[in-house]
């Protein structure tokens, strides 16, 4: 899970050009390889990282993509503008692949079994934004998804805030069995879902709904309902 978070937000970093968030993924990662005996890793990984965020810039530029779609809305040519960005999906995927291969040395045993659900649960978030060329985001777009989760930001806080409440630290969470794991997972999804379903579409709701539906079906979780 730690490894997941890590590949997410240093995503999310990469995307947002947010440079104190990028100093504190540096301290993390930096901590691990000591905690790990890998010290000597360090500067290759730190390497590893920048090449990440370039290779996620090069491909997706904010005010780029903002510009394009506002100029895109009149004309109704959304599905153009997402065609042309997860025509590079493939691209993105290797940024993130290449990342989880080089900062291997400096996670746990545990955390490497986790190396591979972390690239698909990656692949998967890709693939399910990008599902028919984009379609699915570019109604998101069209259907105000964006002013819908900024309206509820505050609700949405709580039921993180809510679900956090529940642990005391990190170890706790480390100690919860999968469905334990699982049952947390799905409460808030639902409330988070349950919040968004207040906005003045149903669109919003219903596709953050459909995304916890796919991260959860290409998850450990899955594996434990067959089971």
């Amino acid at each position: 899970m730690l490894l997941k978070t890590l590949v997410f937000s240093l995503l999310a970093v990469a995307v947002l050009a947010d440079d104190d968030k990028l100093q504190i993924l540096r301290n993390y990662v930096r901590t691990q390889c000591a905690n790990n005996n890998a010290e000597d890793k360090y500067e290759s990984i730190e390497a590893a990282g920048k090449t990440f965020v370039e290779c996620v810039k090069s491909i997706i530029d904010i005010p780029t993509i903002q510009r394009e779609i506002e100029e895109a809305k009149p004309n109704g040519a959304l599905d153009e503008v997402f065609k042309k960005y997860c025509a590079k999906s493939p691209q993105l995927k290797g940024c993130i692949h290449t990342l989880l291969t080089a900062v291997q040395p400096c996670v746990d045993s545990a955390a490497q079994n986790q190396m591979l659900s972390a690239q698909n649960s990656t692949d998967q978030l890709i693939d399910f934004v990008c599902y028919k060329d984009g379609d699915r985001i570019a109604l998101f777009i069209a259907e105000e998804g964006p002013q819908c989760f900024q309206s509820k930001a505050e609700e949405i806080r709580t039921c993180l805030t809510t679900a956090k409440s529940s642990f005391s630290d990190l170890e706790s969470v480390k100690k919860l069995s999968l469905a334990q794991k699982c049952a947390k997972y799905d409460e808030l999804s639902s409330c988070i879902v349950t919040k968004l379903e207040g906005c003045d579409t149903p669109t919003p709701g219903n596709m953050a709904e459909s995304l916890f539906r796919y991260v959860r079906k290409g998850s450990f979780c899955n594996a434990d309902a067959k089971a």
